[in-house]
């Protein structure tokens, strides 16, 4: 019953069939089309290969952090009620595909995840050769992230040659340092793996601030990150979920080196429905470190993809913020570079090039991309073309 005494139809929230047009911010008149848009962080997981390792007590860890993801990111705390469509439990390409359609994302940096911990370091969740086949079926889609850890728990000659493997012959980009089941961010056993990412120009992304299950938070805590760009200021530096809660240690860090970037991944749908606080935070960052060091991401798939492109759309710092704290106003130039210019200028991606146009209501875009044609090309020398 509305407050006014008149019936209201039950709701009924979408499920994984709803056909959806793209997100869009209906006060500007933008959707997805209108920005090249890559996600930093999408992970594989097929529910086939997990069940191997169902049997260790450890992953009832991971049970317990996905249903907090799930107060979390995915329940709209105004009206207790379902914020967007979950994905369900079976992480495999073809969903994750399917849900980066409906979001209008041109192309995705896809990773494998490790959560070995969880099974007494005998296995992981899921394989960079998850990842191979993944860029094999979507080549103008899917750009890889290695992962090559724990670093601490194995030979450095090991987990060099598998990186150089990957980067060399994959059309791999980025890769992924999971520090919460390995060693600390600023360990010197990651040293030679930095080196090697500084000199091959691979983006490194790093899992910082809180940490879930069994890793502690003490090993991904942004300040780390600290000594690691000082010893290596050309390595390109992508900071996973903003730091949080340590994000304002973060925003120094990247005002005092300049190749560190932010990644709100997890947050934003969060922040999209805390708008004042998602101000605050993009504000306090345009204020002391300026524009173009913001990299979009979901972080797949605890997290919606749609309601994190929507977020940036809606991007605002009303006048009396503006006035109140001196920030800066949004301009459409910084949520282009926030949804994806930024991570393909590190990545030498051309987004222009890239950038693919989505029918809406979930429907794929046609054509091939230059990424595409790059995969390709490695792939037919893989198999002897």
């Amino acid at each position: 019953m509305s407050t006014d005494g008149t019936a209201q139809a039950e709701y009924v929230p979408p499920t994984w069939d709803t056909k959806m047009p793209l997100p869009s911010n209906p006060e500007t008149g933008e959707d997805a089309n209108d920005y090249y848009i890559i996600d930093c962080e999408t992970h594989v997981m097929p529910e086939d290969y997990r069940r191997f390792i169902k049997y260790f007590e450890g992953t009832s860890t991971f049970e317990y952090a996905h249903k907090m993801c799930n107060q979390w990111q995915w329940i709209d705390h105004r009206n207790n009620r379902p914020a967007a469509i979950h994905p369900g439990m079976d992480w495999h390409i073809d969903k994750i595909i399917g849900d980066m359609n409906r979001a209008g994302v041109d192309q995705i940096a896809l990773m494998r995840e490790s959560f070995i911990d969880t099974a007494g370091d005998s296995a992981p969740f899921s394989t960079n050769q998850h990842v191979i086949d993944a860029i094999e079926k979507y080549p103008d889609r899917v750009i890889g992230v290695s992962n090559v850890g724990p670093f601490s728990k194995r030979k450095t000659k090991d987990f060099l040659w598998e990186m150089e493997y990957l980067h060399d012959n994959y059309n791999f980009k980025f890769t992924k340092f999971y520090q919460p089941e390995d060693c600390p961010i600023n360990d010197r056993r990651l040293w030679p793996a930095y080196e090697m990412c500084q000199d091959k120009g691979i983006v490194a992304f790093f899992h910082t601030g809180i940490t879930i299950r069994l890793g502690p938070t003490r090993y991904t805590l942004p300040i780390l990150l600290d000594e690691v760009a000082s010893d290596f200021p050309d390595l390109k530096i992508v900071a996973y979920h903003g730091g949080y809660p340590y994000w304002e240690d973060l925003v120094m860090l990247m005002w005092k080196h300049p190749n560190v970037y932010v990644s709100y991944s997890i947050l934003l749908p969060w922040l999209m429905r805390a708008p004042h606080r998602f101000a605050h935070m993009v504000g306090t960052t345009l204020q002391i470190v300026g524009p173009g060091r913001f990299v979009w991401g979901s972080d797949w798939p605890a997290s919606d993809p749609y309601q994190s492109v929507e977020a940036v759309l809606k991007l605002h710092i009303d006048e009396e913020l503006q006035e109140k704290w001196g920030y800066p106003a949004i301009t459409k130039e910084d949520k282009a570079g926030f949804l994806g210019t930024t991570l393909a200028n590190l990545a030498g991606i051309d987004p222009v090039k890239n950038h693919q146009k989505f029918p809406g209501m979930n429907g794929a875009p046609e054509g091939v991309t230059p990424e595409g044609d790059i995969t390709r090309a490695i792939m037919a020398k893989q198999n002897g073309g």
